[in-house]
């Protein structure tokens, strides 16, 4: 029988010891594997006391010798009887595991969609590395670490229900992509219930506060003006209008195209500019000037080929809202929700604020929608004042 070294991982814990023969009273092979339910070595012992009666001795010597090196060269290739074939990297570090997807996921996802995923996986590994489980295997976290996990984040005093869900459903995902990718197989996430979430209070920009804004903007940054008016008067997310490029830009037909890969909702849309704005940016921007691929905002606000992210955004409205003194749960993307409240305050349906907003529903239609609706243009969008 050929003697395998046993194999140590690059913290020098033992992964298993080599299968050997013993051959006394009793006829049996034994060999220790990794038991990741009990964080140490156990015991796996195959009798084959049996096979004296059945086998003649050469035989039984040549049987033996051959399950051993099998047995042996099974436990080199990492397979475990305690884990199963089915999980090939069973023992990879959770933590090496959380940075690959990190690393898959930034390829595949904006950056201000990739930014709350790299929060929550720090936000895992900060409380491994707190409770010194940073070396542990993804398959040994189980249930009850995932509820002492949990429990940390609903003690959180800034965590509100709303926030407590968002944290299970992402947690949740990343365990389907553990089990996905092999590290493991028990989705130790799953059984959580979600905690019912306050009604979102629509937080709307008073007038004489949008004022003191646009002077503010005039003063100090007049093209910061015009993201706040695609916010509230064309119902832009901050993030989108971060990806609009001079291309989408389409002030004849007063419109902007939000192509699916620049939308949240990753749905195709129009978004209606009203004729004043459109005057405010062919004036402020001359967009002859600059290729079709420039970013409509960029460095210092201006067309660009570098994409601005929405932190940069915040970072200037944070400035404006602490000149002015506005409280803290006044936003940028309360322009949206002030938007909303001026078109229901006009008794606009909420089928034709849905169609304005890319809100819930409707999404069907608009896969097929390739040209902007010069009534919506003419009946409600008009109404939209500056």
């Amino acid at each position: 029988m050929t003697n395998l070294p046993t194999l140590i991982d690059s913290d020098f814990q033992v992964q298993y010891i080599p299968a050997r023969i013993v051959n006394e009273t009793e006829l049996y092979i034994i060999y220790y594997a990794f038991h990741p339910a009990y964080n140490a070595l156990k015991p796996k012992k195959m009798r084959l006391n049996h096979l004296r009666k059945k086998m003649s001795k050469t035989a039984l010597d040549r049987y033996t010798r051959k399950l051993a090196n099998d047995i042996n060269i099974n436990l080199a290739a990492g397979k475990n009887p305690f884990i199963g074939a089915d999980v090939t990297k069973a023992y990879e570090k959770l933590t090496a595991a959380i940075e690959t997807f990190k690393i898959i996921k930034e390829k595949e996802m904006s950056e201000d969609g990739f930014r709350s995923y790299k929060s929550y996986c720090k936000k895992l590994v900060d409380w491994l590395t707190q409770k010194k489980l940073e070396n542990i295997f993804a398959i040994q976290f189980n249930e009850d670490l995932a509820d002492e996990f949990m429990d940390m984040i609903e003690l959180d005093p800034k965590c509100g229900s709303r926030s407590y869900n968002n944290h299970f459903v992402f947690y949740r995902s990343l365990w389907y992509w553990l089990i996905k990718k092999k590290y493991c197989k028990e989705n130790v996430f799953l059984n959580f219930d979600k905690k019912k979430e306050e009604e979102k209070f629509r937080q709307v920009v008073e007038l004489n506060t949008h004022d003191k804004v646009v002077l503010w903007c005039r003063e100090n940054n007049p093209r910061f003006e015009i993201v706040v008016d695609l916010v509230r008067a064309a119902f832009i997310r901050p993030a989108e209008i971060c990806r609009i490029q001079i291309c989408d830009i389409d002030l004849f037909n007063q419109v902007i195209k939000i192509p699916a890969g620049k939308s949240k909702t990753d749905n195709f849309r129009f978004a209606y500019l009203p004729e004043w704005l459109c005057v405010k940016m062919a004036t402020l921007y001359e967009f002859d000037r600059y290729p079709m691929k420039y970013y409509l905002i960029s460095t210092v606000l201006e067309p660009g080929l570098f994409k601005w992210n929405t932190r940069k955004l915040d970072k200037i409205w944070d400035k404006l809202r602490d000149k002015m003194e506005l409280e803290k749960n006044q936003q940028l993307y309360s322009y949206r929700d002030t938007g909303i409240t001026a078109l229901e305050n006009k008794s606009i349906p909420e089928s034709v604020i849905r169609k304005l907003t890319d809100h819930k529903s409707d999404r069907m239609l608009r896969r097929y929608v390739r040209k902007p609706s010069q009534e919506l243009i003419n009946t409600v969008v008009k109404q939209i004042t500056d």
